[in-house]
Order: structure tokens, then sequence, then C-alpha cells
């Protein structure tokens, strides 16, 4: 689909979006702040309910204008399930007390490194995005999504990546260096092997 099919918001409406999605943020992390959800006696109780019904608002009104503005399918999807699961690992999930290895603090581990994984992802992609057709002079890469959505999980892996190894209480500026040219790497050989995707 070419750039002029593609649905845009209309300028005029992302000032009362941003207020609403800045009203969600501050009354969802208020809730995080002064309730403690994870002492509650029912998980599934009316006040569980607001919070988790708020949190996935508030992913959803944050990415839903950038995803109709910069046409990057999938990114409300992938932003109201990673903030959702973020605040969600935050309020009520007890924090872990040993290492990514330790049995009792995996699933811990597991819940916080996707969600960081998806929350990092869906930032960092309409930065891509907008950075790709602003610099890039082939038009078909900067406006190839699947290359903006694949190096944007790149950099949501990293992220992931980092947390996990000082999980592992390994993380140390060589590592972090290493990682980060394997990461580079994998993405040239994909970009020197992968076509761009059609966007006629």
């Amino acid at each position: 689909m070419g750039e002029r099919e593609r649905p845009k918001l209309p300028v005029r409406h992302l000032p009362a979006l941003a207020s609403v999605a800045g009203i969600s943020w501050a009354l969802v992390i208020g809730m995080v702040i002064g309730v403690d959800l994870a002492r509650g006696p029912n998980l599934l109780s009316p006040l569980h309910l607001v919070f988790h019904g708020m949190a996935l608002l508030t992913g959803i009104i944050t990415f839903w204008p950038l995803e109709r503005w910069l046409g990057l399918p999938g990114l409300t999807v992938e932003g109201g399930l990673g903030v959702w699961l973020l605040l969600t690992t935050i309020a009520i999930v007890p924090a872990p007390t040993g290492t990514l290895l330790d049995p009792p603090d995996m699933p811990v581990y597991a819940l916080i490194l996707f969600a960081v994984f998806l929350c990092v992802a869906v930032l960092i992609r309409p930065v891509i995005a907008v950075l790709s057709r602003r610099w890039l002079a082939l038009k078909a890469w900067a406006l190839d999504n699947r290359r903006v959505r694949r190096e944007a999980y790149e950099v949501g892996l990293f992220a992931a990546a980092t947390l996990a190894l000082a999980a592992l209480r390994i993380l140390d500026p060589i590592k972090l260096i290493a990682l980060a040219i394997i990461l580079v790497l994998v993405e040239i050989i994909l970009l020197s092997f992968i076509g761009v995707e059609s966007t006629g």
C-alpha cells in the first residue's frame, strides 16, 4: 500500500488524544504508586479489574494515534499488551529476590523481560519509522514497515537481553558491546538477503 493510501489521523486531533493519554498515564501511575495492589485479597476484585482496564486503555490510546498517523500496523496491539503487562508486573507481581536462574523467580523474570521487550520495541518503532522516512534516500527502504518492525524488535531484544544479563549478575561493558555488535551484524545480514516490503 502506498504512502498516500495509508489512513492518517488528522493532526488537529493529536493534542486532544495526547491530553487523554497523559491523564490516563497519570491515573494508572497513581494507582501503581498509591494503591497496594499486590496485597489485595482477590486479584480479580473490582479494584484490580479497574487497574487492568486502565493499564490496557492507556497503552491503546498512547499508540493508536501513532499507528494511524505513521501507518504502522500492529503498533496498538503490541503497545497495549506491552504497557498492560509491564504495569501489571510492576504493580501486582512480587519483585524477584534472586537471580534469573533461581526457579522461584524465573516466571517473574520471564514476564518482566517480555514486557520490557514489547515496550521498548513499540517505543522505538515510531522513531525508526520517522528517521527512515526522513533520512533514507532509497524510498523502498524508507517505507518498508517490515524492516522497521524487525529493527524495533532487535532494539527490544537488546534491552531485554541487557536486563537478563543484569539479572544473571554478569553484565559488563564488554558483553554489552558484544551483544550490540551481534545484533547489528544480524541486521546487516538480513538487509543483504531479505528484500524490502512492497509499497506499491
